[in-house]
């Protein structure tokens, strides 16, 4: 029985994703660059979350109100991570993900043109013109979002931060939006297919200023401890409702 379900879910997602990908090509090619495409991305999540029978319960969602050319960071347990994300960002963003992605046809092409960043893990050669990219989008007013762990968590624990958030906010002279997520690693845990439905808690901390890229690495461990208190205020939410 899991196993039809799996498959119909999937069948009914895989639908969505070319109903709202074809048009969402398009789109990101529209000025102002990205916005539109941001309007179907966001659309497509929140539609496969609905039809996954997965909840979102949003901790704190008025610090989220008036926000732009923030750099949004967050805890990273699942691929859901990115659904609930998109899904529940107000404002126009853009994430920083692997440039593998911007290979995939199609996907690749629209995510490049809708002024998603890629990033190099490991390359410190092509650190500098990242920063300076996004540098740019925080300053045109649109936010980046970044995973400081660069990876998923397997077991749910809280993995070390990169410096690249802390260095990126220094840089544009952004703040920091730190927010928290749980009950996503429950839902698709990193090396499964199947996604169960369930309930996801995300809590926004307070902005923290950007700092100087020579306290980098004090801004990181501020931003992890925020980071991991947050995450642990959407978990209690979670076995309390």
């Amino acid at each position: 029985m899991k196993t039809l379900r799996a498959a119909i879910l999937w069948t009914v997602i895989a639908a969505l994703t070319v109903g709202f990908g074809l048009p969402a090509i398009f789109a990101a090619y529209l000025p102002p660059r990205g916005d539109w495409f941001l309007r179907f991305a966001r659309g497509w999540a929140r539609s496969v979350l609905a039809v996954s029978g997965i909840s979102v319960a949003v901790l704190h969602r008025e610090r989220l109100n008036g926000r732009g050319g923030v750099v949004v960071a967050a805890n990273h347990e699942s691929f859901c991570d990115i659904l609930v994300l998109l899904a529940t960002l107000p404002f126009q963003s853009r994430f920083l993900a692997k440039r593998s992605i911007f290979r995939v046809p199609f996907l690749g092409w629209s995510i490049a043109a809708a002024g998603f960043i890629p990033v190099d893990r490991g390359q410190r050669e092509r650190a500098g013109s990242v920063l300076d990219r996004a540098a740019r989008a925080l300053a045109s007013g649109r936010s980046l979002v970044i995973f400081p762990e660069e990876t998923r968590s397997a077991a749910g624990e809280l993995l070390p931060f990169k410096k690249g958030a802390a260095l990126l906010a220094a840089r544009a002279g952004a703040s920091l939006l730190p927010m928290g997520l749980a009950g996503t690693r429950a839902i698709l845990p990193r090396g499964r297919l199947r996604m169960s439905a369930g309930h996801v808690a995300v809590s926004v901390g307070e902005p923290m200023p950007p700092g100087s890229p020579g306290k980098a690495r004090e801004t990181t461990e501020s931003l992890r401890e925020r980071i991991d208190a947050l995450r642990r205020e959407a978990g209690a939410a979670l076995t309390d409702s």
